[in-house]
C-alpha cells in the first residue's frame, strides 16, 4: 500500500483566482485529480514538510490589485527573453525590468518576483502570485520552460500570444465603436434639441394661440417630461442600470447574457472567430511548449468564462481521457465548423497537432477580419439611418405649427 505524504498544491479556481493549500495523498496524480474534479485547474504541486492537510485556501495577493494592459505584460515578456537570451541571469532581467518599468508600470510587482526568485522560489510559482497581472497561460508556459530549460524562446512565444490576444480584443472593439459613437453623439444631439431648443417654440406657439398638430403635441410632451419631470425620470433609470446589472449576475441573467452573445447574429459573427482563434492558439501554443495535453485543457477552459466554452473543454478531456483525440469531440454547440474539426483531425493522424492549430487560428484572424468589416459596413448607414429619422421627427414636428400659421397668414 502506497504511503500517504502531505502534499502542498497551487491552482485556480472556477472564478480564475489563484488558491493554495495542502493535501493527504499517495502521489502528486491524485492530488491532480482530486483537484480538476473540483473544477480547479492545476498549477504545481509538491511534497510538503510538516502542515495540515485539507488546509484552507486563500487567494494569492500581489503587492497591488490593479490590472495592467496586455501590451504591457507582453512587452515585459519580450525584453526578459531577448536578455535571457543574450546569457543575463533571469534575477538580473527581472531587475533591470523593474527599474525601467517604474511606478508608472508593474515595477513593484517585478521587484517582488525578483526577490522571490532569488530566494529560490521557481520564477513559474512567483508569476503564479499575481494573478491579476499574468494570466494562467504565462504561468504554465513558464512551468513547462522551467521543465524543458527553454525559458527564453518560451517567453518570446509568450509575447507573441498576449499581443495576439490584444490584437483579437482590439478587432472587436472596432466593430462596435464608430456605431456606439454615432448612437451616442446623436442621441446627445437629440436631448438638447428636445430639452432647450423646443422649449423656446413652445413658447412662441403659446403667444399665437394656435392649435398644434399631434406630432408636435407629443414632441413637446416629452420635452417637458425631460425638462420639468426628472425627479421621476433620473431615479427610474438610475434604478434601471442597477437593477440590470444585479440581473446579468444572476443565473438567469447570465444565461440570458450568454444566449444572446452566441445566437444574436451580428453579435455571433464576431465573437465565434475571435474565440475560435483564441482557443485553438492558446492549445497550440502550450502544447508546442510540452505542456501535458490534460493541463492544456484545463488552461485553456479557465480562459473562457462562458459555460459553452466550458462544456465544450469537458468534452474534449473525456474524449482525451478515453483515449479517442482532441478531434473526437471538436465540433459542439456549433463553436467550432466543420472544416477546423476536419483540419483538427488531419493533424492528429500526421503527429502535427500544434501547427494545424495554429492554421486554424490564423483562419480564424482571417474571418474575424471580414467580419468585423462586414459588421461595420452594416452599422454605420444603420445608425445613421436611425438617428437621422429621429432628429427628422423631431425637425418636422417643430416646423408643422410654422407651416400652418404661414398658411393661415397668407389665407
Amino acid at each position: 500500500m502506497a504511503e500517504t505524504a502531505t502534499w502542498s498544491w497551487e491552482a485556480r479556481d472556477v472564478g480564475g483566482r489563484l488558491v493554495r493549500g495542502t493535501l493527504a495523498a499517495a502521489s502528486a496524480s491524485e492530488v491532480a485529480a482530486r483537484l480538476r474534479s473540483e473544477g480547479r485547474v492545476v498549477l504545481g504541486i509538491e511534497r510538503a514538510i510538516g502542515g495540515n492537510a485539507d488546509a484552507t485556501t486563500e487567494p494569492a495577493r500581489g503587492p497591488s490589485g490593479r490590472r495592467v494592459r496586455g501590451t504591457v505584460v507582453a512587452g515585459i515578456f519580450r525584453r526578459l527573453s531577448v536578455m535571457v537570451e543574450s546569457g543575463v541571469p533571469l534575477v538580473e532581467a527581472l531587475e533591470i525590468e523593474a527599474a525601467d518599468t517604474g511606478r508608472d508600470g508593474p515595477g513593484a510587482e517585478l521587484a517582488a518576483i525578483r526577490q522571490e526568485v532569488e530566494g529560490g522560489s521557481p520564477f513559474s510559482e512567483a508569476l503564479a502570485r499575481h494573478p491579476r497581472l499574468f494570466p494562467s497561460v504565462a504561468i504554465g508556459l513558464v512551468r513547462a520552460a522551467e521543465e524543458v530549460g527553454d525559458m527564453a524562446g518560451m517567453l518570446e512565444r509568450l509575447s507573441d500570444w498576449m499581443q495576439r490576444e490584444d490584437r483579437l480584443r482590439r478587432q472587436v472593439r472596432t466593430a462596435l465603436a464608430y456605431p456606439m459613437l454615432l448612437a451616442s453623439v446623436g442621441t446627445i444631439v437629440t436631448l438638447l434639441i428636445v430639452t432647450l431648443v423646443m422649449p423656446r417654440f413652445e413658447a412662441i406657439y403659446a403667444q399665437k394661440q394656435t392649435a398644434l398638430p399631434p406630432l408636435t403635441e407629443g414632441v413637446l410632451a416629452v420635452g417637458r417630461f425631460l425638462t420639468q419631470g426628472w425627479p421621476v425620470w433620473v431615479p427610474g433609470l438610475v434604478a434601471a442600470v442597477v437593477g440590470g446589472f444585479a440581473f446579468v449576475r444572476t443565473g438567469a441573467g447570465r444565461s440570458l447574457v450568454e444566449r444572446g452573445r452566441f445566437e444574436f447574429p451580428i453579435i455571433r459573427s464576431i465573437t465565434r472567430p475571435a474565440d475560435l482563434a483564441r482557443a485553438t492558439r492558446t492549445l497550440a501554443v502550450l502544447l508546442a511548449s510540452g505542456v501535458p495535453i490534460l493541463d492544456a485543457i484545463d488552461i485553456c477552459r479557465a480562459i473562457s468564462p462562458w459555460r459553452r466554452w466550458a462544456r465544450f473543454w469537458d468534452g474534449i478531456e473525456m474524449s482525451v481521457r478515453d483515449g479517442h483525440g482532441l478531434s473526437e469531440k471538436f465540433q459542439s454547440d456549433g463553436l467550432v465548423p466543420s472544416s477546423a474539426r476536419a483540419m483538427v483531425s488531419a493533424g492528429e493522424r500526421a503527429g502535427r497537432l500544434p501547427d494545424v492549430l495554429h492554421r486554424v487560428a490564423d483562419a480564424a484572424d482571417d474571418d474575424l477580419e471580414i467580419a468585423v468589416k462586414r459588421v461595420g459596413v452594416m452599422l454605420e448607414p444603420a445608425a445613421i439611418l436611425i438617428l437621422g429619422s429621429i432628429i427628422a421627427v423631431v425637425a418636422i414636428a417643430l416646423l408643422l405649427p410654422v407651416f400652418k400659421m404661414s398658411a393661415v397668414v397668407g389665407g
